[in-house]
């Protein structure tokens, strides 16, 4: 059974003060090269979407606030586009399928929205999902963060929020759970 890394508009738009402390955290663990497979999401905004419709948020329409954060851009070799919350799609189901992956670890912006859906998502296709908290946030503040973990462990488990920072002895721990 493979495994990879799911991460989760780390984009230069939703980095704010509650979130500037992610993409060293997930830098660090990239570093650590852990992770065969790495799987970056991009969030891209229109003029046209809900999100402006409905809730007249306007970020993430410029090339600039897309771009994924640039400590980490190196790695981003995988890169889907989404212009939903959820990055759980045809594109990435058959990515996962062709590649054997049948557990995905989680992390990103933000918590309690585009990793919450996600998360619920392929739980949903019966993939095993893992929520690494350390490396996730939210740009709406850690009560949003907190929220969307709580809300995850009622609806993935509670055994599938990883709180602490992950390393290869940490990870060796998940894979061998079903």
């Amino acid at each position: 059974m493979n495994f990879c890394l799911f991460i989760i508009d780390i984009q230069n738009g939703f980095i704010t003060p509650n979130t500037s402390h992610i993409p060293q955290r997930v830098k660090s663990l990239l570093e650590q090269n852990i992770f065969k497979h790495v799987i970056f999401t991009k969030f891209i905004n229109t003029l046209n979407s809900p999100y402006v419709k409905y809730l007249h948020w306007h970020n993430l329409i410029s090339e600039i606030e897309q771009k994924i954060v640039d400590d980490i851009e190196p790695f981003a070799q995988v890169i889907f586009d989404k212009t939903i919350y959820t990055a759980c799609n045809e594109e990435t189901l058959n990515f996962l399928k062709s590649n054997d992956i049948q557990k995905v670890f989680i992390c990103g912006l933000d918590t309690e929205s585009c990793v919450l859906k996600t998360a619920i998502d392929f739980f949903e296709n019966n993939i095993i999902s893992y929520i690494l908290e350390y490396y996730s946030a939210s740009t709406g503040g850690d009560k949003f963060h907190q929220a969307g973990i709580l809300i995850l462990s009622q609806m993935i488990g509670v055994n599938h929020i990883v709180t602490e920072p992950l390393d290869r002895q940490n990870l060796n721990k998940y894979l061998q759970l079903v």
